[in-house]
């Protein structure tokens, strides 16, 4: 998922396309939220981690994924819905050549056990929801993918005052994984595709530029639909702000690791693009599981 996001966490009948302006929120999306794996649970606000620990299993035979609609699959199949079997990190559709199919070619006993909690239109708020949602699968997962970062971004100047918060509840999440479900390894993703790569997809497209443009900090080009520097750098320093707290964060945990932003550098083409600009088609998810399969701890597959 992009930052340009307008629909909430709950299903809608309609879409909006907005910007990250001071008038254009920033914190829904495409899909309509639903999966076949995901627990209303993960809408609950985060709390201290306090569940008693759950066994993991000596061998890796599960695997789980949440955050927003980047690993749903949202909108994949172009009908506005989510795809879990589409998705990068958990799906089992070989056009896409998942995360989880690549390990299940050397652990067989992950078959079947690929845990979506994902929920589209969620931000950094949902993820302890999430995250207990996915421990309460058995076989507990024994590996997490997290994908965050789109929708926590503000555009309207409260971004420095948001950092803070963002990373605290990053750790929160981390730590109750961690503690909860000894053993367990995280791996954060950063957000597909820069902004200038992206920008430079959408200046082949006059919808995607009307889309886009704006007078907003975060709107990459400007009424006159011409390309916005100023608005290019703001926004990718931004992108570039909240992940280094992720990285913070992996950094105080052992068993976390993160793609050191290689997401960033995704070879996006405008056939990649869904029709609502703001996902993945399928070759899209191909390309995001190649670069997450090679960022992945060696150790780890």
């Amino acid at each position: 998922m992009r930052y340009r996001i307008a629909l909430p966490v709950i299903a809608m009948t309609a879409v909006t396309l907005a910007g990250c302006g001071p008038d254009q929120p920033s914190d829904g999306s495409r899909a309509d939220g639903s999966s076949s794996t995901t627990s209303s649970a993960a809408t609950a606000p985060p709390t201290s981690p306090t569940a008693s620990a759950v066994a993991r299993t000596p061998q890796l035979d599960a695997i789980g994924v949440i955050g927003h609609s980047g690993a749903t699959g949202a909108d994949s199949n172009g009908d506005g819905q989510d795809v879990p079997e589409n998705s990068w990190a958990t799906g089992d559709n070989p056009d896409v050549s998942s995360v989880y199919l690549r390990l299940l070619a050397d652990h067989p006993a992950l078959a079947g056990h690929n845990v979506n909690e994902a929920i589209s239109g969620s931000d950094v708020s949902s993820l302890m929801g999430q995250a207990k949602a996915l421990l309460g699968h058995d076989p507990v997962p024994d590996l997490v993918f997290i994908q965050s970062i789109d929708n926590d971004l503000q555009c309207d100047g409260s971004d420095d005052q948001n950092l803070a918060p963002f990373e605290s509840a990053i750790d929160e999440v981390v730590t109750y994984l961690q503690a909860t479900a000894p053993g367990i390894k995280v791996f954060f993703v950063d957000q597909w595709a820069s902004v200038k790569a992206y920008d430079d997809v959408a200046e082949q497209d006059p919808d995607l530029v009307r889309y886009l443009s704006g007078s907003g900090p975060c709107d990459t080009f400007t009424l006159h639909g011409k390309r916005n520097p100023r608005a290019e750098a703001y926004l990718q320093g931004l992108v570039d702000d909240y992940f280094a707290r992720i990285v913070e964060v992996c950094d105080q945990h052992p068993g976390c690791a993160t793609d050191n932003g290689a997401m960033q550098a995704l070879a996006l083409s405008p056939e990649d693009l869904t029709e609502d600009f703001n996902h993945l088609q399928v070759s899209g998810q191909a390309k995001e599981a190649a670069i997450a399969w090679q960022q992945l701890p060696a150790a780890w597959k």
